[in-house]
């Protein structure tokens, strides 16, 4: 046999190899979260955190320290609640098609219970530290939740300043309805630090689900509350 045709006979024995041979599997890029339909439900969880200067009182964001927040949202209806052992506060946003009735604050602390209603405009007076707000976008990332996060920072016209972490992954309108401080930012935010003279709070993101919501939760409660007028600056 002439060594043209052995070489020849092996090149065929290696091609067959190579067609036989399993194809190989890529790996598998991270896993990231599916992106959420603007018609899910949507519920939230944040821990609240408080740091503090020192030797000075912070006022009512000492209340909520070791609490949580949460976001629901659930056919077009938004409830923003916060809970700490003292007490528990709850803004609802109302159905539109009423501007006396736009939304409601539930306040609960042991036997004291109201709420009180904000028409359009009680609740744009309610928001006007907002008013002027300067928000700042930057293309540092950070990973919460498993969700590839933003920055944005943002400056009121007082001096606060918030720095919030926020995912283009869920894009839904509701949220900036109940914190208009955050309509500037193009998606959910998931962290964000409140920052004043007192001291800073820490909001962040522990939970996010699309388990249907049980729709008493997003019911104004009425029995046992006692109706009060909108005072601006309350």
């Amino acid at each position: 046999m002439t060594p043209v045709r052995i070489i020849g006979i092996v090149l065929m024995a290696l091609c067959g190899l190579a067609l036989t041979r399993p194809p190989q599997t890529p790996p598998s890029p991270r896993q990231q979260p599916a992106p959420q339909r603007s018609g899910d439900d949507l519920t939230v969880t944040y821990t609240i955190e408080l740091n503090k200067s020192r030797n000075r009182s912070v006022g009512i964001g000492e209340t909520y320290n070791g609490g949580t927040k949460t976001l629901f949202i659930s056919n077009g209806l938004v409830r923003l609640r916060l809970v700490s052992l003292m007490r528990m506060q709850s803004i609802f946003i109302l159905p539109p098609g009423n501007d006396e009735r736009m939304a409601v604050i539930v306040k609960e602390s042991g036997k004291n219970k109201h709420k009180v209603y904000l028409s359009s405009d009680d609740w744009r007076t309610y928001n006007l530290k907002y008013q002027d707000a300067i928000c700042s976008l930057s293309d540092d990332t950070v990973q919460l939740s498993g969700y590839s996060c933003n920055k944005a920072v943002i400056e009121l016209s007082d001096g606060r300043r918030i720095t919030a972490w926020y995912t283009k992954q869920i894009q839904r309108p509701e949220p900036a309805s109940v914190e208009p401080v955050f309509a500037c930012v193009p998606g959910l935010v998931l962290k964000y630090i409140y920052e004043y003279k007192k001291g800073k709070i820490t909001y962040t993101a522990t939970s996010i689900s699309n388990k249907q919501i049980d729709q008493n939760i997003l019911k104004v409660p009425a029995k046992g509350y006692v109706e009060q007028p909108f005072q601006p600056g309350s």
